[in-house]
């Protein structure tokens, strides 16, 4: 019986690599953000009750909870199984359980055509694919939110320089 055990504890701790080495190509690895950061990005998007916010790679789901504590509703997308689990556990067991929600998904297969805000914290290489995407889905006046890394095309808003957040504002006009 032990073995067996001990082959279960090998292929789930195997499995947790792989979701954290896909996370890595296909978006960012799992790094959370500080409660300073996390803070800073959720006042600097001016939430409003209703708002339907999006996390791109929401992790432990951090930003998800600071959102709905301001009356949004919260959509978490994380491509690692166990964070979605952690994430959802986390909810079910909160007040916010009616309004945050933690899929296992790959962003770049999501529409976000009704997204208000977007949360993101992805590798640098990534943000442009990313930019022409939220560019051609989201409506104007939508917001992004983006922690340490910047869009090469889309005007900068606003900025905390001290924490590396910046908040874009989708144009009238499309670049």
């Amino acid at each position: 019986m032990l073995p067996w055990i001990f082959l279960v504890m090998q292929l789930l701790f195997a499995l947790l690599f792989f979701y954290l080495a896909l996370a890595f190509l296909t978006g960012a690895p799992f790094v959370p953000s500080t409660n300073t950061v996390s803070v800073t990005m959720v006042n600097m998007a001016q939430l409003k009750k209703g708002n339907r916010i999006y996390d791109l790679g929401s992790g432990d789901g951090r930003l998800l909870f600071l959102a709905a504590a301001r009356g949004a509703k919260t959509i978490g997308l994380e491509i690692n199984p166990y964070l979605v689990l952690y994430s959802n556990l986390k909810a079910m067991f909160s007040p916010f359980r009616k309004t945050v929600r933690t899929y296992w998904k790959n962003f770049w297969a999501t529409d976000f055509t009704n997204a208000d805000v977007v949360f993101v914290y992805l590798l640098p290489w990534k943000m442009e694919k990313l930019e022409k995407k939220l560019l051609k889905e989201m409506k104007p006046g939508s917001k992004i939110v983006s922690n340490s890394f910047i869009f090469l095309h889309l005007p900068c808003t606003k900025k905390d320089p001290i924490n590396h957040v910046y908040l874009f504002t989708i144009p009238k006009k499309r670049i």
